[in-house]
């Protein structure tokens, strides 16, 4: 979770190693990465598009499932690519993309992969959950900012230094480098998400939208005037998705949980809810 900072006592030599590793890790598929730079630069072709998709069957595949969704019930059935991207348009594909590319992450140590699999249901349960409180306080504000589908985006990426970091240590397990328990895992996923999360994005030239988020997710003083709608609702639904993930009940105490700030910002008051949407996301 990003907003959680310790002083953890990780061995200088093993974070020496960790935060010295170049960017020579997959840590997304290269469909998703040439996906988001070819439509944030607005100037892609579709027949391009459909070449990239086709790349990677598994998002062909996900693309004409969401497009033929009850969502888009009563519309005519679609079967191809190029009708799938008209549909959907150039952000969900993204989304899509980025979404199958994470939840495909997969390792052969049972320790490495619980974590990827707790990281993955984590992140993809605090993108839905953000996508819907921006389209609520959107519906209600008028905010342009809030894009309910790049929120999405940025609630999947918002742990994106935690999945470097997995791979990483996962690699250097194989190769005999290092040897950590799990405590130190999650220490090391907590101490070092935001500067390696950060690290990632601006080597793959994702939008500084979700880099800046990054940074204000553990900053008691996130506001400042740029993004502040985008970046609360993103804040709110991890910090809500880790109290549940906890055994922390939020309507116990909002200042406890540490959701006050946020909730207020968004002019939400009801936490009751709050907490319903929660169980309704996690289903």
């Amino acid at each position: 979770m990003g907003y959680i900072m310790t002083n953890t006592a990780i061995p200088t030599p093993i974070k020496n190693i960790l935060t010295s590793q170049p960017i020579a890790i997959p840590v997304f598929h290269e469909v998703a990465i040439k996906l988001l730079q070819m439509m944030n630069g607005n100037f892609y072709k579709i027949e391009e598009v459909i070449i990239l998709v086709h790349e990677d069957q598994a998002l062909a595949s996900e693309m004409l499932k969401c497009a033929n969704s009850t969502y888009y019930s009563g519309q005519t059935p679609i079967s191809t690519i190029k009708n799938a991207i008209l549909r959907l348009g150039s952000q969900q594909i993204v989304n899509l993309a980025f979404s199958a590319s994470m939840s495909n992450t997969k390792s052969d140590n049972a320790l490495i992969n619980a974590h990827m699999k707790n990281l993955w249901s984590h992140c993809r349960a605090v993108a839905k959950t953000s996508a819907y409180l921006a389209l609520e306080v959107s519906h209600d504000k008028k905010i342009p900012e809030l894009n309910h589908d790049e929120v999405y985006l940025a609630g999947l990426l918002h742990d994106i230094g935690k999945l470097y970091l997995l791979k990483v240590i996962d690699s250097l397990m194989m190769s005999d480098t290092i040897h950590p328990d799990n405590s130190l895992i999650e220490d090391i996923l907590v101490e070092l998400n935001t500067q390696q999360g950060v690290k990632v994005m601006k080597h793959y030239n994702i939008p500084d939208i979700y880099s800046d988020l990054l940074d204000r997710l553990i900053r008691d003083n996130w506001k400042c005037g740029s993004n502040d709608h985008f970046v609360a609702t993103v804040r709110l639904a991890d910090k809500m998705h880790y109290c549940r993930e906890h055994d922390i009940d939020i309507t116990d105490s909002i200042d406890a949980c540490d959701i006050s700030d946020e909730m207020s910002f968004l002019d939400m008051n009801d936490v009751s809810e709050l907490n319903n949407l929660v169980n309704i996301i996690i289903e």
